[in-house]
């Protein structure tokens, strides 16, 4: 899609037998410069409105199921799009709760995870927030050395200072609230046995009880790295899981058509109809 002023926005829709899910974009570009995000390679164009949010989701559920009065049932949201979150925090809690609403989409936050890079004062805020969605933590790394490599923004909150808010965070969580750390898989680069025990020792220093979502890359051009294997994968949660951390292996969905995590970079295949206007 693109805004009223011509910036591009991603919007995946996920069909599954039991529910929907949609990832949508918080921004247009991204300002973060992950490594191995393609989404990276834009910048930052600029941050989208809580309107331009709630109305990705409306045009995602009216492409699906055509105009209708009512929110489908089992429709789940991810803010794992284009852009970082909490960089854009204020405007992404009023869509939410506009989205939440009775008289919106009713899509409750309890339907609703926002990933994070790592912004530990919009965690702190989150933690405050009555009413609030799941959190996700993408780590891609057990050591400040690497995930400053490959996440610039360790560089101005590093792991202690990130996992010393996750751990105050997750004094708050309610008995129906899920939180997760987000994690990568880069051959050869963060995927080794060691790396998986200093993960692991890492999370448990910290006394952390989330559970770790194992995400194996989907690669795209210019982006220097690929996918671990299948084994390296398995071999990486059994480590993890032996030392008591809760460990799953996500899905790639969407590698195809370029809409799998990471590959969010507005790739022009097809003319933008006047539908897909977003803002107007």
């Amino acid at each position: 899609m693109k805004t009223h002023d011509s910036f591009p926005v991603e919007t995946v829709f996920i069909p599954e037998e039991r529910r929907d899910t949609i990832c949508f974009s918080s921004q247009s570009g991204c300002p973060l410069q992950c490594t191995f995000c393609l989404t990276a390679q834009l910048g930052l164009l600029r941050s989208l409105t809580a309107a331009e949010i709630v109305e990705q989701i409306v045009i995602a559920l009216n492409d699906a199921y055509g105009v209708a009065t009512k929110t489908p049932r089992g429709t789940n949201l991810v803010g794992m799009g284009a852009g970082e979150p909490f960089l854009n925090f204020d405007e992404l809690m009023k869509a939410l709760r506009v989205m939440a609403s009775p008289s919106g989409l009713h899509i409750v936050p309890n339907r609703v995870t926002i990933s994070t890079a790592g912004i530990v004062p919009r965690i702190n805020d989150l933690a405050a927030v009555e009413d609030r969605p799941h959190l996700a933590i993408s780590l891609a790394a057990p050591t400040d050395e690497l995930r400053n490599q490959l996440m610039p923004i360790n560089k101005k909150w590093p792991l202690e200072e990130l996992l010393s808010a996750c751990k105050d965070f997750e004094k708050t969580l309610r008995s129906n609230e899920r939180f997760t750390f987000e994690y990568v898989m880069l051959d050869g680069i963060n995927d080794s046995d060691e790396q998986a025990r200093q993960l692991a020792n890492l999370l448990n220093r910290h006394q952390l009880n989330a559970k770790v979502n194992l995400i194996p890359h989907n690669p795209a051009e210019p982006l220097p790295y690929l996918p671990s294997s299948e084994e390296t994968v398995a071999r990486f949660r059994s480590i993890l899981e032996s030392k008591g951390i809760h460990t799953y292996v996500r899905r790639p969905r969407g590698r195809d058509i370029f809409a799998a995590c990471g590959q969010l970079a507005a790739r022009q295949e097809t003319t933008i109809s006047q539908s897909q206007i977003i803002g107007a």
